[in-house]
C-alpha cells in the first residue's frame, strides 16, 4: 500500500515506528487481532539491535546473580518454544563453564545456579547440566587453559540469523493485512488537543501525512529520538550500553561447544560461540551517549576481547591477523542512575506517554531481551485492548525444509547455510543452485529470492540480513557484484543504479563490519 493511500484512508488503529525484532513482533500480534496496523522501519528489518547481537536464545543464566528469576523462567520458557517452532533458526547449543582462578563464583556456587536454571526450564528443550572434571573438561574442549580446575556442561540456544526472525514476522503481518514498509522514515508525529493524531512518513519519493489512533514506539536505540518528534516535551527512557563483538577465524577448526566465562580483568561474562566456521567473541559492555546510528566498535574492544579469549582458551591461538571483523550494537535498556552496567535488568517495560504527563495515545517499548519478543507483544496487544490474537503472536511452521535439503545434494556446509530459510528453501534452490559464496557457502538463488519475495529492497538488505553472507569471513566483497546482477535483474536497475548499490555496500560493510586495521 502507498503512503498516499494511508493518508487518505480511515485512522490506523495502531502505528509502531521500528522494525526489529519487538516491532516486527507488536506488528504481527496486532494484526492477528484483526486490527489496522501499519510497521515503519527507517532502515531495514531487525538492523539496529536485533542484527548485531550474539546471536544467542538464552534464558539469562547471569541474570540469577541479580535475582531476576521471573525473567530467567520467563526466558527459558521462551527458549523452548522457539527450539519447537523455529528449528531451522534457533538450536540447542552446549555452553562449558569453566572454572578457573578468577571466575567470580565457587563451584559449589555455580553448580547452584546451574541446578536452578535446569529446574526453571522444566528440563524443556535441552539436556540438564553436568560437571566436568579437569580431563573431561580438557577433552571436551581442548583449547582450554590448564589453570581450569574442571567445568560445567550445559545448554542453552543460538539464533542462525535473528534478522530473519523479525524479516518473518513482518511478512507475517504483511500478509494478514498490515502496512509492512522498510526504508519508511517517521519524520514527525502529529499531536493536537494532548493526544497523537497523525505520522509523517517519508518512504522513497513520497511524503504523507498518515491519521493514527496510536503509535507504538519501537525504535531500540532510537526510542528518545522518536519521542521527541512529537515536539512535546518527552523524558529520556533508554540508558543504552554498547556490547561489541570479534569474528575470528581461527588456525584450526574450533570445536562444536561454545564457552561461557569470564573475564579476568574485570569479571565480565563472555562469549566464545562457533559461528560455522568462524568463532564469534563478545561482548563489551559500555555505557553509550552517542547518536545510535554512529556505534562502531574500538580497537581497544579487540584488543580486551582477544586478550581475554586468550586467557580461557589460549590453545586457539588467536592473534589479530585472526580478526575478520568486528561489529558493536545497542542495548536498549531502561534509564538508571549509576551502578555496574551488567545489573542494568533486561525485563522490557512498556510505557504508557499519557501517565507521565504526555500525549495520549503513545506508547514506548523499553528494554527486552532477543528471546522475549513473543511475551512483550503480548502485553502491548493487550494494552491496545482490541481483537482476540489466537495461539499467540506467532504462530508455528511447518518443517518440511530438512527434505528438501536432504534430497538437494549440495555438500553439507551449503545445507547447514540454507536452513535458515525453513520451508522457502525450495523457492531458493528453484531460483539457482550455482555456488555465489564459496565462504559463507550460499547460491544464487537466494539472491533472487531476497529481491522478489522478501522486500529486499538494496544489495545491503540482501547481503546483510537476507542471505547472511556479509557475516562470511569475506564479509560478502567476494560476491557483491554478482550478487547485484542478479538483483538487478529483479528490481530492473539500471547500470548506474547498480554501481550506486555496490559502493552503498562496500561502505556499509566498512561502517559496519570494520576489519581491525580500520579500527
Amino acid at each position: 500500500m502507498r503512503l498516499a493511500e494511508l493518508a487518505g484512508g480511515p485512522p490506523l488503529d495502531a502505528a509502531i515506528v521500528g522494525g526489529g525484532i519487538n516491532g516486527s513482533a507488536i506488528a504481527l500480534d496486532l494484526a492477528r487481532r484483526g486490527l489496522n496496523v501499519a510497521l515503519f522501519e527507517q532502515d531495514d528489518f531487525g538492523f539496529g539491535t536485533t542484527w548485531r547481537s550474539t546471536r544467542l536464545i538464552h534464558g539469562g543464566l547471569r541474570y540469577l546473580e541479580h535475582g531476576d528469576v521471573r525473567l530467567v523462567f520467563e526466558s527459558l520458557r521462551e527458549r523452548a518454544w522457539l527450539l519447537k517452532a523455529r528449528p531451522y533458526l534457533v538450536r540447542p547449543q552446549r555452553f562449558i563453564l569453566p572454572v578457573l582462578p578468577w571466575t567470580r563464583r565457587p563451584a559449589w556456587q555455580l553448580r547452584a545456579g546451574l541446578t536452578l536454571y535446569d529446574v526453571l526450564a522444566l528440563y524443556r528443550g535441552v539436556p540438564s547440566h553436568r560437571g566436568l572434571g579437569r580431563d573431561a573438561a580438557r577433552a571436551a574442549l581442548p583449547p582450554l587453559t590448564e589453570e581450569a580446575s574442571g567445568a560445567f556442561a550445559f545448554y542453552d540456544a543460538r539464533i542462525l540469523s535473528p534478522e530473519r526472525l523479525a524479516l518473518e514476522m513482518a511478512m507475517e503481518a504483511r500478509r494478514l493485512g498490515a502496512t509492512v514498509l522498510n526504508h519508511a522514515t517517521v519524520h514527525g508525529i502529529d499531536v493536537a488537543g494532548g493526544r497523537v493524531r497523525a505520522v509523517e512518513v517519508e518512504a522513497g519519493a513520497e511524503r504523507a501525512l498518515i491519521p493514527v489512533h496510536l503509535v507504538i514506539n519501537a525504535g531500540g536505540p532510537w526510542v528518545d529520538a522518536v519521542n521527541r518528534l512529537t515536539n512535546d516535551p518527552a523524558p529520556e527512557l533508554l540508558g543504552v550500553t554498547r556490547g561489541s563483538h570479534i569474528v575470528v577465524e581461527t588456525p584450526e577448526p574450533f570445536p562444536h561447544d561454545a564457552v561461557f566465562s569470564f573475564a579476568k580483568s574485570d569479571g565480565r561474562v563472555f562469549f566464545a560461540v562457533p559461528q560455522g566456521r568462524l568463532l564469534l567473541v563478545g561482548t563489551t559492555d559500555d555505557r553509550y551517549d552517542g547518536p545510535p546510528g554512529e556505534v562502531a566498535p574500538t580497537a581497544d574492544d579487540v584488543a580486551y576481547l582477544l586478550e581475554e579469549a586468550n586467557r580461557v582458551l589460549p590453545g586457539v591461538g588467536m592473534r589479530r591477523e585472526h580478526v575478520r571483523y568486528a561489529f558493536a550494537g545497542l542495548r536498549p535498556l531502561l534509564r538508571v542512575a549509576g551502578g555496574p552496567e551488567a545489573a542494568i535488568s533486561r525485563r522490557h517495560e512498556v510505557v504508557d506517554h499519557a501517565g507521565r504527563g504526555g500525549p495520549e495515545g503513545l506508547l514506548s517499548v523499553i528494554g527486552g531481551k532477543l528471546s522475549t519478543f513473543r511475551p512483550l507483544a503480548g502485553e502491548v496487544g493487550k494494552r491496545v485492548g482490541r481483537g482476540q490474537a489466537a495461539e499467540g503472536p506467532f504462530p508455528p511452521r511447518a518443517h518440511h525444509w530438512r527434505m528438501g535439503l536432504r534430497e538437494s545434494g549440495l555438500p553439507h556446509d551449503s545445507r547447514q547455510h540454507l536452513r535458515i530459510y525453513g520451508d522457502a528453501v525450495d523457492d531458493v534452490l528453484r531460483r539457482g543452485r550455482e555456488e555465489l559464496c564459496p565462504h559463507a557457502p550460499a547460491v544464487e538463488g537466494e539472491v533472487l529470492h531476497a529481491a522478489e519475495t522478501e522486500m529486499g529492497a538494496t544489495l545491503s538488505d540482501i547481503l546483510m540480513r537476507r542471505t547472511g553472507i556479509a557475516w562470511a569471513s569475506c564479509r560478502g566483497l567476494c560476491c557483491h557484484h554478482r550478487a547485484a546482477e542478479l538483483a538487478a535483474s529483479v528490481h530492473g536497475w539500471s547500470d548506474a543504479r547498480r554501481y550506486a548499490e555496490i559502493g552503498a555496500f562496500e561502505a556499509d560493510v566498512a561502517r559496519h563490519l570494520p576489519t581491525v586495521e580500520s579500527l
